[in-house]
């Protein structure tokens, strides 16, 4: 099997103090990662940081018709026309105005970003492009070797380093011998692998963070189930883990994602008569805070965003929009968000106006 290659494309002088060409970067521990894939038990939160939940309510609702609601804070929204940023009341702001495939911060007052097809299509454009307040225009920074994968999962600060979460596929010379890595990048001293966590026709569907905790939602072939791995990447049996392993169960939970804390996980399960439950867990002391029935009309859930007391349920509507709802978990209200995209908790403060040009060519 081929070593992949993580090659750092272009890395400003000023930044680093490398030449303009910047430096060759590979995995030192891609074939002997530094953690084993090892199962811990019990909590793996390296956070202390304690969040009193509400109280265990039910809320139900049988209309199809939502009301339209603003989201309590800043948000990005990925939609087909480019990638935005919404503060507050009016109009969003348009930073890229083309399509791409993620849009996250950098957490350090710029932004990162992947074109169409990037982490899917081994033909399309892997490169991670980063904007940077220094240069706004988003110049190539990351990318594999031909016929890999590279796949940019979110931005996260991982003890206290704001750092790039990605997966990294081989392009194997092998057929049946693929593997996908979980990579933690650090935008200044570079990669780290944490272990092994897909291969042929398995791997992860979606990877949060919280607290010193990742959470993978794995799929293998109809088999799926939640995956907790502390921030060393080894693998953590938790009792509270809602989704250890299920095949083609109506009942499967779905959709997981934690809060930044990382001690509380929200997720969907099928409730009666074709209704979905958005349940809150508390991971830690394994007790269900809040359990809130949604709308019938829920349509094709993409992915849930989760902070504080707000959870994002990302979905295409029964219409074929693709409209969030805006879920308050501590009053068990909710309603639609009024733009189409995918939306996400924006975690800095925007020192851009825009547009932002990716450098692509």
């Amino acid at each position: 099997m081929r070593k992949l290659l993580l090659l750092l494309a272009l890395i400003l002088a000023g930044c680093s103090g490398a030449d303009s060409n910047g430096p060759s970067l590979t995995f030192a521990d891609l074939s002997n990662p530094a953690i084993a894939p090892e199962v811990l038990s019990g909590a793996s939160s390296s956070s202390t940081t304690s969040t009193t939940p509400p109280p265990t309510t039910t809320s139900s609702t049988t209309s199809t018709t939502l009301l339209v609601v603003d989201t309590p804070g800043p948000v990005t929204i990925l939609a087909e026309t480019g990638f935005s940023i919404l503060q507050g009341r009016g109009a969003p702001q348009r930073l890229v105005e083309i399509a791409i495939e993620t849009g996250f911060e950098d957490l350090q007052g710029g932004y990162v970003f992947q074109l169409p097809g990037a982490g899917i299509d081994p033909a399309a454009d892997q490169r991670i492009f980063w904007s940077r307040t220094s240069r706004p225009d988003a110049e190539p920074f990351l990318d594999v070797s031909d016929g890999g994968l590279l796949r940019l999962w979110g931005t996260e600060m991982i003890g206290d380093v704001p750092k790039m979460i990605l997966t990294i596929t081989d392009d194997s010379d092998t057929p049946g011998e693929l593997v996908e890595r979980l990579v933690v990048f650090d935008f200044v001293t570079g990669d780290r692998v944490l272990g092994e966590v897909g291969g042929v026709d398995h791997g992860p569907v979606s990877i949060s963070y919280g607290g010193g905790r990742f959470l993978l939602d794995q799929q293998a072939g109809v088999q799926s189930f939640f995956e907790f791995r502390n921030d060393q990447g080894a693998v953590v049996s938790l009792a509270s883990n809602p989704q250890t392993g299920c095949a083609e169960d109506p009942d499967c939970p779905s959709n997981p994602a934690l809060d930044p804390t990382g001690s509380f996980l929200a997720y969907l399960q099928p409730g009666p008569e074709a209704s979905t439950d958005l349940v809150i867990l508390d991971l830690d002391l394994n007790e269900e805070v809040r359990r809130i029935v949604l709308p019938a009309s829920l349509g094709e859930v993409l992915g849930l965003e989760f902070s504080g007391e707000t959870v994002i349920v990302n979905r295409i509507n029964p219409t074929g929009e693709e409209r969030a709802i805006i879920v308050d978990t501590a009053s068990s209200a909710f309603g639609e968000f009024g733009l189409q995209g995918y939306v996400s908790f924006h975690r800095q403060e925007a020192e851009f106006e825009g547009p932002i040009s990716i450098l692509s060519e």
